[in-house]
This record gives C-alpha cells, structure tokens and sequence, in this order.
C-alpha cells in the first residue's frame, strides 16, 4: 500500500482576514466561473502561487491533507 497526501485548498475571501480551509470541489466551481481552462490556473497554485478571481484569492495549503492509502494494484 501506496501513502500519500491528498492536498487541500485555503481561499481568502472579499473583506476576510483570515485564510479559510475549502474542498477540492469548491475550488473547482471557482475557477470554472472565472477561467477558460483551469489547468494554468491549478499549475499556478502547484507552483506556490496565489489564483485570483473575483471573489477572492485561492491557494494551495501550504502544510497538512488527508492521508489515504492507495493500493498498488
């Protein structure tokens, strides 16, 4: 059995303070709103940068995901 980290996604939203932990799926509707193509956008965020969009700013978590187990078939 294969260990790895499932990552997790952190939006700061208009007039937040705070980063605020959101799902994968959350993230995707955003970027399907805002972007053509997401991939660029995701590949950003891989490569440590922020993504804009109008309703706030996306990240990936810097540390932590969920760990899973993945089965080496």
């Amino acid at each position: 059995m294969l260990m790895f980290s499932m990552p997790l996604y952190e939006a700061k939203y208009e007039k937040a303070e705070a980063w605020q932990e959101i799902s994968e799926l959350d993230l995707m509707d955003e970027l399907y709103k805002t972007y053509n193509k997401v991939t660029p956008a995701i590949k950003e965020m891989i490569l440590g940068n922020e993504v804009q969009t109008p309703s706030g700013i996306f990240r990936l978590k810097q540390k932590g995901g969920e760990q899973s187990e993945l089965s080496a078939a």
